[in-house]
């Protein structure tokens, strides 16, 4: 004898997970784990320098140079800084990057010397 039928009145329909259930289920995990993740910062590691009219980073990850915009008191050019924020790209393929804050100021930036 099935011990379950023993539980069960005459009226009750023994609960069984529906397919919606377990793609709700699943599509609930998905953003639990994967939301913080693709919500998480951007960060640039690098040199701040000048060029007309604007402010840039060469980011040493992956060697490209953005334009920095935000709020930039927290650090000066000539300095080697972590920022966070969000990459951008324009139309033209110009990079930007928004700074949301300075992760970390590790000084000057060291200067290579020209060999002899």
């Amino acid at each position: 004898m099935d011990p379950l039928s023993l539980k069960r009145s005459g009226n009750e329909v023994p609960l069984k997970s529906s397919s919606r259930h377990k793609l709700t289920r699943l599509l609930l995990c998905l953003c639990l784990f994967l939301l913080p993740k693709l919500a998480q910062a951007d960060t640039l590691h690098g040199c701040v320098s000048s060029a007309p009219n604007s402010t840039i980073l060469l980011n040493e990850g992956d060697r490209q140079t953005y334009d920095l915009i935000g709020d930039m008191t927290a650090f000066k050019i000539g300095e080697r800084v972590k920022v966070s924020g969000k990459k951008k790209k324009d139309t033209s393929g110009k990079r930007y990057f928004l700074v949301g804050k300075l992760s970390k100021n590790y000084g000057a930036c060291k200067v290579s010397s020209a060999a002899p």
